[in-house]
């Protein structure tokens, strides 16, 4: 399979060196000279990798278009590299450097960029990206195949998807747009209109509290205060190294234990905000701090 990377840069000289060096090297090279030029050929072609210059129209355009890609849930997870001459020539605001919050990209080189050492660079995001990619595209072959045909496939196969990875992985959303013929705005649409799918992939440990009138008369909203006081987290949310994630339920059927919370099918009783601490704390490698 031939990747597709896009370089967004207004430097015709870089473009043109760089592209005859990808091609030498099998990608498919999509250009766009600006910012605004290179997010929509994103959205359209649904590069694997992206080349973007941090310097275009003004300073921070590239930065200015890294967020604007991170912040798209159907283009955020594609690897991002930037290329830039302005750390040398000019001081930010943020800084500059990869998996910044404020500019979510996976590498930094400056110019004038080394090619084998860019090769090198590309070949190893790309690598990252292709492992999970097979396994994908092996999964969706066979469930695109056991529901051929049959009336309303996308959505039993988003089921299957979901079932199988506990969400809607991105990289799956891509395979199957381009498996089945469907565009990427399609799938979205049958994803965000259904409660049922998910988007974020979910924590690794799930925490319940249970609502029902028992446990509320008897502490459960004091339980969830202190949760989210602990995991620093609302309800619905995910931690941020992924450990825990946090929900409040109507009824576990635990009245007579009440209040109580459920991680991972195991139900804790009789509970009092003191206790959640300790218990929460078992199900990490690290002690968990109150916030």
């Amino acid at each position: 399979m031939q990747h597709k990377i896009l370089i967004i840069d207004d430097d015709c000289d870089f473009v043109d060196a760089t592209k005859l060096l990808l091609e030498a090297h099998d990608y498919q090279v999509l250009t766009a000279n600006n910012g605004q030029e290179g997010f929509h050929k994103v959205k359209k072609e649904l590069p694997d990798l992206i080349l973007l210059d941090m310097m275009m129209t003004y300073k921070t355009e590239g930065a200015e278009t890294a967020k604007a890609i991170a912040a798209d849930a159907a283009v955020k997870d594609i690897p991002i590299i930037m290329i830039t001459g302005a750390r040398k020539e000019h001081s930010f605001s943020f800084e500059l450097k990869p998996d910044n919050d404020k500019l979510p990209i996976k590498a930094i080189m400056e110019k004038p960029v080394d090619p084998e050492d860019l090769i090198k660079k590309i070949s190893f995001f790309l690598s990252k990206k292709s492992s999970e990619h097979y396994e994908n595209l092996s999964m969706i072959e066979q469930l695109i195949k056991k529901w051929e045909g049959k009336e309303g496939n996308l959505i039993m196969v988003l089921h299957e998807v979901e079932n199988h990875y506990g969400y809607i992985p991105r990289d799956v959303s891509f395979d199957l747009s381009r498996c089945l013929g469907i565009p990427l705005a399609r799938i979205y649409e049958v994803i965000s209109f259904y409660h049922y799918f998910k988007l974020e992939k979910p924590g690794k440990h799930v925490i319940s509290v249970c609502m029902g009138t028992a446990c509320y008369l008897k502490g459960s909203p004091q339980l969830l205060k202190e949760i989210k006081n602990i995991l620093n987290i609302e309800e619905g949310e995910v931690t941020k190294d992924g450990m825990f994630q946090l929900s409040s339920v109507r009824c576990l059927g635990c009245c007579g234990l009440a209040p109580v919370i459920m991680i991972d099918g195991k139900i804790y009783g009789n509970l009092k905000p003191g206790d959640l601490l300790e218990i929460i704390s078992k199900y990490n490698n690290q002690t968990v701090n109150v916030a």
